[in-house]
This record gives structure tokens, sequence and C-alpha cells, in this order.
């Protein structure tokens, strides 16, 4: 990874590409709520699926720090409670 010592927590390139992120969570079987719900994203299903979209078809950069958790999910797993929306 490519830092910018200007900006060091913005590395110039994408850890991570779309179709790599989508790889990983059709991986796991999860939906693009799903995914979105264990980055924490919070609202409605259609935004939440949205957002994750963006970032698997390139609409979106993905931060590195996405990028990483991705990767820990890929190899250990998501805990289920953190598939779903905040309890109401």
């Amino acid at each position: 990874m490519v830092v910018d010592l200007t900006h060091p927590e913005r590395p110039r390139h994408a850890e991570m590409t779309g179709p790599e992120m989508r790889a990983i969570r059709k991986r796991l079987g999860l939906s693009t709520v799903q995914l979105g719900r264990a980055f924490g994203y919070v609202g409605v299903d259609n935004s939440v699926s949205v957002t994750v979209r963006k970032y698997e078809s390139g609409g979106k950069p993905i931060p590195v720090w996405l990028s990483r958790l991705m990767v820990m999910y890929d190899r250990h797993g998501i805990p289920p409670e953190w598939l779903t929306g905040p309890a109401e």
C-alpha cells in the first residue's frame, strides 16, 4: 500500500476492489443488507443495500478500514447478531 505522507490516513490505492468485496460477501452467503448491517450501517434496508452495492460496483471507493474488515470477516466469520439492524 502506498501512503501519501501529507495525509497518512489516506492511501493512494484501495486495498480491495468492488468485485473482491462482492466475492467475499457471496462466499459468506450474505445479502447486501446483511453485510451493511455487519459494517454497522443503520437506516432503512434499501439505503444500506445501495451503499454496499456502490462499493461493489466501484461507484464508491472502499475505505481501507472496510477492506481490512472484509478480510477479517472472510477469515473468521461474522457474529450472527451483527447481521441484523439495531434492536427496536
